[in-house]
């Protein structure tokens, strides 16, 4: 960074999950200092964060989040190798086993395998590690742990409020330029609005209820399967309607199975029960292949209610320095794999707006109000996909997504050529969050 692209001497960033640790690298090249605040303690090990509850399930990096990965920090594929990440053919070692039949897509039913992006399997806390300890080398960036952010500070003589910095319990305030909430979907933003004296932002909600269950096994043999990952996907009627259920292949010989239930059908975590369950799913694969394995550990649960979209694109006002990102955004039904990548667009978006600045001298006023239309696009493709399948079980409540209906025909009008080549790689990458799904019309007529 040359001192002509400086934005601020100091940002500070509000949480160090992944959209945090996005956010910070993101930051570092504006930014004199790049400060990042967690509340929890600093993880040393690639096990589960009791704050990251979904740390025990499957977690798979999409395309455009490893793509901005990849960018971030050179060589990053080297380092998910090295720490023994499972390599994987997007269109052929991935399975689903649908109400259609056997599929290599879930955007789209996809019964031969195809050519599709390179993706690499290793547990949730294993990646965050990675990605952690490449943004705790970057110079002017640091990490503070256990360091429990209260409120913002707040300048009010020049109009009505920008933020200033942040209040932290038992320490000293921290001024900054710019503070990024990274906070998650208990976001700081959300509640500190209203106390600011402004409007917040409105929210739209699905109602998926989704609770799953999961455990690392021992198979007894690895192999068992070709590929890397087996889905069976939901029957959407009938009495077990939205069952689900997962064999993924894990790093050391391992796998981590998942079961998935809906609106209180929730799978058991006692062995037994656990197996009694899987074999009510569509197709027999899961338990064929689970009966071959092991338990290597308890069975972890999570649950999630609903998802939520904070539509901050849509309000007039809002305090300058402060930004709200990643999870404090949107955080979705996390069963469609979307959250990672998603906030690594909205970064990436976050990075092309700070570079436009740097470059034209404009600085960092009205930031936010220009950042929020960026962050909408890049919500607003997953958010969409991930609501139609939730609304397919009938249970399903919540804002359907009305408006994007022309969109999704456009989607599925490229979906049905499934002997186009050209055809499947622009489903994939809108699925993949390479490109958002505001791409549609420019790839239908490419295609067409």
């Amino acid at each position: 960074m040359t001192d002509g692209a400086k934005l601020g001497e100091r940002a500070v960033v509000v949480g160090s999950g992944m959209g945090g640790l996005f956010t910070a690298r993101v930051l570092s090249d504006y930014f004199d200092e790049v400060v990042v605040l967690d509340r929890d303690h600093e993880p040393a090990t690639a096990d589960p964060r009791s704050t990251v509850p979904q740390g025990n399930h499957f977690h798979v990096l999409l395309t455009g989040g490893l793509n901005a990965m990849s960018e971030w920090f050179p060589g990053f594929v080297d380092d998910l190798i090295d720490t023994g990440s499972v390599e994987m053919n997007g269109g052929r070692d991935f399975y689903a086993y649908t109400n259609q039949g056997l599929s290599h897509s879930l955007q789209s039913y996809q019964p031969d395998p195809v050519d599709g992006p390179i993706m690499y399997i290793q547990t949730r806390p294993q990646l965050e590690l990675n990605v952690r300890r490449r943004v705790a080398s970057v110079p002017n960036v640091s990490l503070r742990y256990r360091t429990l952010v209260s409120a913002p500070i707040v300048e009010t003589t020049t109009g009505r409020g920008r933020v200033i910095g942040v209040e932290v319990a038992d320490g000293d305030p921290i001024y900054a330029d710019l503070v990024v909430d990274a906070s998650g979907r208990n976001s700081c933003t959300a509640r500190w609005l209203p106390e600011m004296g402004f409007d917040a932002a409105p929210e739209t909600y699905v109602n998926c209820d989704v609770h799953y269950a999961s455990v690392i096994v021992q198979p007894a043999n690895w192999d068992a399967f070709d590929g890397a990952v087996i889905f069976v996907m939901p029957s959407g009627t009938g009495e077990y309607a939205g069952r689900t259920g997962a064999v993924v292949k894990l790093p050391g010989d391992r796998w981590l199975v998942s079961l998935g239930g809906r609106y209180g059908d929730n799978a058991p975590t006692d062995w037994d029960g656990y197996r009694e369950f899987g074999r009510t799913l569509i197709h027999p694969i899961w338990d064929e292949l689970v009966g071959t394995a092991t338990p290597a550990g308890s069975i972890a649960t999570y649950r999630m209610p609903r998802a939520v979209r904070h539509h901050y694109e849509q309000l007039d006002q809002f305090p300058d320095g402060l930004i709200p990102i990643a999870d404090s955004v949107c955080f979705f039904n996390p069963t469609h794999g979307q959250g990672m990548s998603s906030a690594a667009g909205q970064c990436r978006g976050l990075e092309a707006l700070l570079a436009d600045r740097a470059l034209t001298g404009r600085g960092l006023d009205g930031l936010p109000l220009e950042f929020f239309p960026i962050a909408a696009n890049w919500v607003r493709g997953p958010w969409i996909l991930a609501a139609i399948s939730d609304f397919e079980h009938p249970n399903c409540t919540g804002d359907f997504p009305e408006e994007a209906l022309e969109d999704l025909m456009l989607l599925g009008q490229l979906a049905n050529n499934h002997d186009d080549p050209a055809a499947m790689t622009a489903v994939m990458e809108i699925g993949m969050l390479v490109r958002p799904l505001s791409d549609i019309r420019e790839l239908v007529t490419n295609v067409t």
